[in-house]
């Protein structure tokens, strides 16, 4: 080989091996370290690229002029681009990012992977419906879980959330507003009604023990009880008797409770009975039997919402039912309504104008004859019963502040004092 051939060949091996070093470390050139430009007012500004958090954490930990300690976990790289940003704030900017929690503890920042986990025992609140609100609030990898039988919240969160979560917490876990309802129901009937007949007895002048006769259908004024208009007439061997009577009714204080709400909270009274029922559910292994129940009687549903300004929104749920079940079938007759008002505290709400009516004529007599056009009145007795219900709901509601139940405990103190006084106890 001539010199000049070789020579060739040593350039081209050598251009080769340079390739082979310099490439590398062209397609994954080493992270650079910028170096933080610092303002005035202590604001840095500066741009990383894949840097190492730990790299990171050193870089803010001199900035800040604290120790930052990371635990295990604290792993990953991170890029990001900071224009005049306090180095505290920049640093949260990062550990947020990245997902991690963080405490200070002294002059020491650590950070973990792990989140922080806490329980709280409620006073006040209902720990169910607490969690059910908080589920709207908290963030991605944070989590509230309800222990009912303890009426607790179990949080797990970062430190930065659980601050805010914990606010939130004793924010809702505060004594209730209370409030005390005075209820009236009333039924108000007009009841119309009454009866009229006549009795007609006819004897045989030639034969006294020949005699026809209605009887009954009139009652005498001898009979016991009796009431109403009377007539009696003789004429030789015919007797007649006419009796009418009309009878009306007024109201009926059906319930009078006193129901102490707490706020939010439906109260609720009932005066009747509960008639059972079976009812079939099919299903693929069979058929299975449920029992249920129809409730009759007077109900009263209460529902109290306290302003702070002293008003209290009432939502009001009367009902007068009665009922009955054959072969298992419930039937039911009701008179209810739904109401919603506004009223100042001690004012009263009446609700009225639920009205039913109902009117029964039943003809007792002779056959045949009480169906006679005019004449057959003198051979039946008509009873006529024409009734009118009208649902009435009186309510006043008392918010339970400190000063009235002071004057609710002097009154019961009074009354104590007197029973005593008396020889007698007061129950309370």
């Amino acid at each position: 080989m001539t010199n000049d051939k070789l020579q060739m060949t040593n350039w081209k091996l050598g251009i080769l091996i340079f390739l082979v070093m310099v490439m590398p470390a062209v397609g994954a050139p080493a992270v650079k370290e910028e170096t933080p430009k610092v303002s005035s007012a202590g604001n840095l500004s500066f741009r990383l690229k894949d840097a190492d958090i730990k790299n990171v954490l050193q870089i803010f930990a001199r900035q800040l002029g604290i120790n930052i300690v990371a635990g295990e976990g604290v792993a990953g790289k991170v890029s990001f681009s900071f224009t005049n940003v306090r180095p505290r704030e920049g640093l949260e900017s990062v550990l947020r990012a990245k997902g991690f929690d963080w405490f200070q503890e002294g002059d020491t920042l650590v950070v973990t992977a792990k989140k922080t986990v806490r329980t709280y025992l409620l006073e006040y609140a209902n720990a169910k419906e607490v969690k059910e609100a908080l589920d709207l609030v908290v963030e991605g990898g944070d989590s509230v879980s309800n222990i009912d039988s303890y009426n607790a919240l179990m949080v797990k969160a970062s430190t930065e959330n659980i601050a805010r979560i914990e606010k939130t917490i004793k924010d809702m876990d505060i004594p209730p507003s209370q409030v005390l309802i005075e209820a009236k129901v009333i039924e108000v009937k007009w009841n119309d009604g009454g009866h009229a007949g006549a009795d007609i007895n006819y004897t045989r002048p030639q034969n006294a023990n020949d005699y026809a006769q209605t009887k009954n259908l009139a009652e005498r004024v001898t009979d016991t009880g009796a009431q109403g208009f009377y007539a009696h007439a003789i004429t030789t061997n015919v007797e007649a008797f006419v009796s009418a009577l009309e009878t009306q009714t007024g109201f009926n204080l059906v319930a009078s409770p006193r129901l102490t709400a707490l706020n939010h909270k439906k109260a609720s009274i009932l005066i009747g009975s509960k008639l059972g029922y079976r009812t079939a559910v099919i299903t693929d292994t069979g058929t299975v039997y449920q029992v249920n129940f129809l409730t009759t009687g007077t109900e009263l549903k209460l529902t109290p919402h306290i302003s702070e300004s002293g008003y209290v929104r009432l939502e009001i749920e009367p009902k007068i039912s009665e009922g009955s079940v054959t072969a298992d079938q419930p039937v039911e007759s009701t008179t209810e309504t739904k109401n919603e008002v506004l009223v100042k505290d001690g004012q009263t709400v009446v609700i009225g104008g639920l009205i039913k009516n109902s009117e029964t004529q039943t003809d007792t007599g002779v056959p045949i004859l009480m169906n006679i056009p005019l004449l057959g009145g003198f051979f039946r007795k008509t009873t006529i019963s024409n009734e009118k219900r009208e649902l009435m709901v009186i309510v006043t509601p008392h918010i339970l502040t400190p000063e009235y139940l002071n004057e609710m405990s002097k009154d019961i103190k009074t009354l104590d004092q007197k029973e005593k006084s008396q020889g007698a106890g007061f129950i309370h």
